[in-house]
């Protein structure tokens, strides 16, 4: 069993560099350190953790560095749950029931050609605002607000229809002076 502990060892990994293959320093005992021992990843997933701790293989004089962890920040997860993490705390979590959960300060999308979300609810709890930077929003049925719509000064060439009836700069026919009240907009 002794030439396996010389093959496969647990070692603490600093200084890990970036580059076509990630690079760093072993230490798996005191008298067993090598520098440039290289890190490969499975495609499609990138990670730089800095330092951590992790196994390495020894062979032949080379060293690779097969699994790498951060212990200290690894969130604790359920049975069966996965998780993308970073030691800042943000998350992506895989969970029970289907459930995405994604946690984070910032979060930014961008796509190129559009973002699909189909779901028989979509809700927003925002704070304090929600903001549209668009030309032009759309509805295929109806709009329901709160308590109002407030709608800034409209200037000229912009335009509010409620049931076909303009309403921006409209008249009213059946005007009588005093207490009475207009017919509807024309």
């Amino acid at each position: 069993m002794s030439w396996l502990s010389n093959l496969l060892r647990r070692a603490r990994i600093r200084g890990l560099t970036e580059g076509k293959v990630q690079r760093g320093r072993t230490e798996a005992l005191d008298d067993d350190a090598k520098d440039d021992a290289e890190r490969w990843q499975d495609y499609g997933f990138a990670g730089n953790p800095g330092d951590g701790q992790g196994l390495v293989i020894n062979a032949d004089g080379h060293t690779v560095i097969i699994r790498m962890d951060r212990i200290a920040e690894r969130p604790q997860l359920d049975a069966y749950d996965v998780a993308v993490w970073h030691k800042e705390g943000h998350f992506v979590k895989l969970k029970a029931g289907k459930v995405v959960e994604l946690s984070c300060d910032d979060l930014i999308i961008s796509a190129a050609v559009s973002v699909r979300i189909t779901s028989p609810v979509v809700q927003v709890d925002a704070s304090s605002n929600v903001a549209l930077n668009t030309p032009t929003v759309a509805a295929s049925a109806a709009v329901t607000a709160g308590s109002r719509v407030d709608a800034p000064t409209m200037a000229a060439g912009n335009s509010l229809q409620v049931q076909g009836k303009e309403m921006h700069e409209h008249r009213h026919n059946g005007v009588d002076t005093g207490s009475g009240t207009s017919g509807p907009p024309v």
